[in-house]
C-alpha cells in the first residue's frame, strides 16, 4: 500500500504532506540508531577494557569479563576468550539490529498512515465544494476503507510483538531498579558498582524510549483520526441536497471510531497508558 500511495498521482500539497511525515520518521529513526548503538557499546566496551560489570563472588566466575557470562568452558585461555567475545559482540549487534528493524518499520508505517489521514482530511474539507460530489465521495470512502484495512493489518502484525516488548520492559525495569537499589544501599561504591549503574540506566533508558515510541505511535494515529472525524462533522452539509447530505451520515459514523493500536488486544497504546 505504501508504494501505491507514493506512486499514485496526487496534488503537490498532498505529496508535500507525505514528504514531511517521511522526514519526521527518518529523524526519529536516526535517533533510534544512536540510542541502540549507545546501548550496544555499553554492553561491549567494558569487556574490551577489562571492566567487571558483575561481581565475582563465586569460583565459577572467570578472570576475564565478557558481555554475557559464559561458564560452559574456560574462557580465560586464548583464543577461547577472543572467539567468545566476538560471538557475544555479534549477538548483541544482531539483537540491536532486530530491535531497530521492528521499531523503524512501525515508525515509518505510523507516519505514513498519519500523512494519508491528513490528506484524507483535506479531501473531506473540499468535499462540499466539488461539482461531482458523488464520485468524490465514492473515492473518499474507498480511501478510508483502504486505510482501515491497512491499519488493521499493522495491528495484527505488531500486536503480539508490542505486548511481549512491554512485558519485557516491565520485568527489566523491576530487576534493574532492584539492582540499583541494592547498589546504593551498599555504601561500597566501586568501579563495578558504577559500571552496573551505568549499564542498567542505559538499558532502562533505551527500553523506556522504545515503549514511548509504541505509545506515541498509537497516540498520533488516534489524534489524526479525531481530526478526520471533526472535519466530517464541520462539513457544511446544509448546503447540499438532502439526498447527498444523507450519504455523509455513514461516513460520519465510521470516522467516529478511530484506529486504536493495542498490545495483544489488551493494552491500548496511548500516552495515557504510557504515563500510567
Amino acid at each position: 500500500m505504501m508504494a501505491e500511495d507514493w506512486m499514485a498521482i496526487k496534488l503537490d500539497t498532498e505529496r508535500n504532506v507525505m514528504i514531511k511525515q517521511a522526514r519526521i520518521a527518518r529523524s526519529i529513526m536516526i535517533i533510534g540508531y544512536i540510542f541502540v548503538a549507545l546501548a550496544c557499546l555499553s554492553l561491549i566496551l567494558p569487556s574490551y577494557f577489562g571492566i567487571e560489570v558483575i561481581d565475582t563472588m563465586n569460583l565459577t566466575n572467570r578472570n576475564k569479563p565478557l558481555p554475557l557470562q559464559t561458564y560452559h568452558y574456560d574462557t580465560d585461555k586464548s583464543p577461547q576468550f577472543e572467539l567468545t567475545l566476538l560471538i557475544h559482540t555479534l549477538t548483541i549487534l544482531f539483537g540491536g539490529i532486530i530491535y531497530l528493524c521492528l521499531d523503524n518499520s512501525l515508525i515509518l508505517i505510523t507516519f505514513h498512515i498519519r500523512g494519508q489521514l491528513e490528506n484524507f482530511r483535506c479531501r473531506l474539507v473540499r468535499l462540499v465544494c466539488c461539482k461531482n460530489f458523488n464520485k468524490v465521495l465514492n473515492n473518499i470512502i474507498i480511501t478510508h476503507l483502504r486505510l482501515i484495512r491497512f491499519a488493521n493489518n499493522i495491528e495484527n502484525i505488531y500486536s503480539l510483538i508490542i505486548l511481549i516488548s512491554i512485558l519485557n520492559f516491565s520485568v527489566v525495569f523491576c530487576l534493574c531498579g532492584f539492582l540499583i537499589t541494592i547498589i546504593f544501599n551498599d555504601r561500597k561504591i566501586n568501579e563495578t558498582a558504577l559500571a552496573q549503574v551505568y549499564l542498567s540506566t542505559t538499558i532502562l533508558l533505551c527500553l523506556l524510549i522504545n515503549t514511548f515510541l509504541y505509545c506515541g505511535a498509537g497516540q498520533l494515529i488516534i489524534e489524526q483520526c479525531n481530526k478526520v472525524h471533526y472535519a466530517v462533522c464541520d462539513l457544511e452539509w446544509y448546503k447540499l441536497e438532502a439526498r447527498k447530505a444523507r450519504n455523509i451520515i455513514l461516513l460520519m459514523m465510521q470516522t467516529s471510531h478511530p484506529f486504536c493500536m493495542t498490545a495483544g488486544n489488551i493494552i491500548p497504546l496511548t500516552m495515557a497508558t504510557f504515563v500510567n
